[in-house]
């Protein structure tokens, strides 16, 4: 891959859908370097400006910010692999304007992501980031093969290499762990994926909870009552599931030294499965749900936040979304060669 510093450009021409997995990015067999982005980014009172009226969206106060803001995104189109949002940072591994996968980064509110220079060696795609309270951008990497099904494109994960690497918010690489023993083609590739105060990772296997340690050695493991459909931290620091029960309930539960304890707490609209577990502002923890909106879970009751009828796009036209440290759900939404990063308070 080409190293650039550079706002990410326009899809080349007959890209688009040629892939059949929405993969990501560079590679993780070679040394694994990342060097800090030097092009300066959009001001943010310029990208308040370029807020129109219009874009406003209604919400509630948050601590931090209560200001609800749709910003279009001034450069031009990408495809979207994988999208992370925390702290004030919004990370996004694509497809750039070469036909190279790219990882990039902004500011809350601004509205070009800068492609980090980053050399992980060949072979390698990015399939999930976690987004630390500092702004830190976690990402598992996987070896992959090219192959083709039914006349598509797509890569294969060939378990060959794994690893985790933390880039900080310019873009700079901290910390790489090999973690290529923990993942196999039995294991899977994971859909949870979620990092601690301490620089913990916690992924799923069927019912099971596994944990990485800060060195990326393979920590705990923990049988769960039903399928995990969502792991979090909360505003504790303490891990948080989602689990969908016998019944097709749906069951929140803290991972403890003991196990996977069921909270009290009961779901509400259990027949969507709830799309994601954050730390709150006021909170303990905030649920995004693609389409029935945001709860806020305060260690007794969940209580909601956003109707689903409030947010500005719903289910399939929500490419993206991520929790930040303001207090304000971020959406990624892609539709008509247009791309809006909308900012939903939640927090109060």
């Amino acid at each position: 891959m080409k190293q650039r510093k550079t706002a990410v450009g326009k899809l080349a021409a007959g890209i688009g859908m040629e892939l059949l997995l929405a993969l990501v990015f560079t590679g993780c067999a070679g040394s694994g370097r990342a060097a800090q982005n030097t092009v300066p980014s959009v001001p943010a009172v310029e990208i308040q400006e370029r807020v129109s009226a219009e874009e406003n969206l209604s919400g509630g106060a948050a601590e931090g910010s209560d200001k609800s803001a749709a910003v279009v995104y001034r450069g031009e189109t990408f495809q979207k692999s994988v999208f992370a949002a925390g702290g004030a940072m919004l990370y996004l591994y694509g497809i750039g304007p070469d036909g190279e996968y790219f990882l990039g980064g902004m500011q809350q509110e601004e509205d070009v992501f800068l492609a980090y220079d980053v050399d992980m060696g060949e072979g390698m795609r990015a399939f999930n980031m976690a987004v630390d309270g500092q702004g830190r951008c976690h990402i598992l990497w996987m070896s992959v093969e090219a192959g083709e099904l039914e006349g598509r494109h797509f890569d294969q994960i060939t378990y060959e290499k794994s690893c985790i690497t933390v880039i900080d918010s310019q873009g700079s690489l901290e910390k790489e762990l090999d973690v290529t023993g923990i993942f196999s083609q039995k294991q899977g590739r994971p859909h949870c994926f979620a990092v601690d105060g301490e620089g913990r990772y916690y992924f799923e296997n069927g019912r099971k909870v596994i944990q990485i340690l800060s060195d990326g050695a393979q920590g705990q493991v923990r049988e769960a009552d039903g399928g995990i459909e969502a792991i979090g931290t909360g505003r504790s620091g303490e891990v948080f599931l989602i689990l969908e029960t016998q019944d097709g309930a749906e069951q929140l539960a803290k991972l403890e030294e003991s196990g996977i304890v069921p909270c009290s707490a009961k779901l509400q609209e259990a027949d969507v499965i709830y799309s994601g577990i954050y730390a709150g502002t006021d909170s303990e923890l905030l649920l995004f749900n693609r389409t029935n909106g945001i709860w806020a879970w305060d260690g007794q009751e969940v209580q909601l936040r956003v109707p689903g009828s409030s947010l500005p796009v719903s289910g399939e036209k929500i490419n993206g979304y991520g929790m930040l440290s303001d207090g304000r759900a971020c959406i990624l939404s892609q539709e008509d060669g247009e791309t809006i990063f909308y900012y939903i308070p939640s927090g109060r």
